[in-house]
């Protein structure tokens, strides 16, 4: 390649060159080059977004709601936030407390770096959520492994964190309901967790897109409700995964008046704003009809039961019953197969997609992950191509 006179190649910073991959993709890139294959992947939603919130979209843009918006996000949308949350949560939010992001990755990202400076520890769940390292190396942080135990099902202890805990803790990423796990924290854990960051002085960024997708009749608690006091958290959400929006890339993050102000000067230099159509779409999914996304829980607590009682029928296998979000984390330990080599062979030999533990940390050896997001079909076609690498592997 002739790049002038010089000839010389860039180089791109270490920043960029030491981004860790995601594995996530890569399954995702080695699936393509297979035809028919059952994926149960992906963690996105298979509905389209309910009718009302695309026309809030379309109202929107038609009546010019197409132009530059405050960093922070529109006025509308921060007080419809602030209102829902001070009614779930028992504690008094105004828009202060809210900034609107592009989606829940941009929330994560500026929530982290709101929260810590470069060569600060962070605690992350391990397994967790892929990005999470990504993001963490972006700003220049540590990321510090918080071991979690498949004994209890993946749930994040407090007694787990303080044993990670470092000089330089500055935060921890909560994540619950989890991905891969699909494990929720329980309340008395969260209490437990707050206390424990006011000792220690760290923030908690808790990550809690999937807070309406719960299952078994209980409600999602966060961890600003669990300790009502407590004020060391950056809560960031999402519309994505309740609502059938992932491609709408709109979130918020919630916290502390004084922490916030930060972070809406930093978005000015990373998205700026978000568009007000979007935002507008987020306001009628938030405060319009939740028939269709209570038709969604439904649907995804419907698969759930197929998926579980699929797995566990099937010798060999096991996986704890979620408690939120559309992802089991089934054990395949016994097939004396590593977590990327069931991948492998279950798409090259059964055509089935699945996601290997390994992907979401070291602690995910020996799992893989099963999105129920899809149709029961896809489910089943997945459960009997499983059900046949086991066998393969016992004979």
């Amino acid at each position: 390649m002739n790049l002038g006179r010089t000839g010389t190649v860039p180089t791109a910073s270490n920043t960029a060159r030491e981004y860790p991959p995601s594995a996530i993709r890569a399954m995702f890139e080695r699936v393509s080059a297979f035809d028919d294959v059952a994926s149960l992947t992906v963690g996105e939603p298979d509905f389209d977004t309910p009718p009302h919130i695309v026309e809030a979209a379309v109202e929107s843009m038609r009546a010019g709601g197409t132009r530059y918006t405050p960093n922070a996000g529109i006025p509308a949308l921060r007080d419809a936030v602030a209102e829902l949350y001070s009614e779930r949560w028992g504690r008094a939010l105004h828009r202060e407390n809210v900034v609107v992001t592009v989606g829940g990755q941009e929330g994560m990202f500026l929530a982290l770096r709101t929260a810590v400076d470069p060569g600060d520890d962070v605690l992350v769940p391990n397994p967790s959520y892929a990005n999470y390292r990504g993001q963490i190396h972006l700003v220049g942080a540590n990321a510090v492994d918080v071991e979690l135990s498949a004994e209890n099902g993946f749930v994040l202890t407090a007694s787990q964190i303080e044993a990670a805990l470092t000089p330089r803790t500055r935060a921890l990423i909560l994540n619950t309901p989890a991905n891969p796990m699909g494990a929720v924290v329980p309340q008395e854990e969260l209490q437990a967790i707050a206390a424990l960051a006011e000792e220690n002085g760290f923030i908690v960024v808790s990550d809690e897109v999937y807070e309406r997708i719960v299952h078994d009749g209980d409600a999602h608690v966060s961890i600003a409700q669990a300790a009502p006091e407590f004020e060391r958290f950056l809560m960031v959400g999402s519309v994505s995964k309740a609502y059938a929006m992932t491609g709408w890339r709109v979130g918020y993050i919630i916290g502390p008046e004084a922490l916030l102000a930060t972070t809406t000067r930093m978005k000015e230099g990373v998205t700026s704003c978000s568009p007000e159509f979007v935002q507008r779409a987020a306001i009628a999914a938030l405060t319009g009809p939740q028939e269709d996304a209570d038709a969604m829980l439904e649907a995804y607590r419907s698969r759930r039961e197929l998926i579980v009682a699929g797995l566990t029928a099937i010798p060999g296998v096991s996986c704890a019953k979620a408690g939120g979000a559309f992802y089991v984390f089934a054990d395949i330990r016994p097939s004396g197969l590593g977590s990327d080599e069931f991948a492998e062979r279950l798409l090259v030999d059964h055509r089935v997609a699945v996601i290997p533990g390994t992907a979401f940390g070291s602690g995910g050896e020996g799992f893989v992950r099963l999105s129920y997001a899809t149709d029961e079909a896809t489910i089943r076609r997945g459960l009997a191509g499983i059900a046949s690498l086991m066998e393969s592997t016992r004979t």
